[in-house]
């Protein structure tokens, strides 16, 4: 599992704009060796620049990240992952 406290970025002049290869190379660390893992990218619900970033790597790498509200979701998230044998 990886968490990220932030979304990452390059500044350019005052603007932020998505780090595509950091983010790439943070997530990467949760899969490894054929394994499934889960990602974590902390946000607060009032940073729309975080948001529209999010949104960017959605679309620059084709996948979907899930927005999560509580805890309770990440771990029916982490169950389906994971199920008890």
């Amino acid at each position: 599992m990886v968490i990220n406290y932030d979304v990452p970025f390059i500044s350019n002049y005052g603007f932020k704009n998505p780090d595509y290869a950091n983010f790439m190379h943070r997530v990467g660390r949760t899969g490894r060796f054929g394994t499934d893992g889960l990602a974590l990218t902390l946000t607060s619900k009032t940073d729309e620049v975080y948001d529209d970033l999010l949104n960017e790597i959605q679309k620059y790498y084709s996948i979907e990240i899930k927005a999560l509200n509580n805890l309770s979701e990440l771990v029916k998230v982490y169950e389906e992952m994971r199920p008890k044998v």
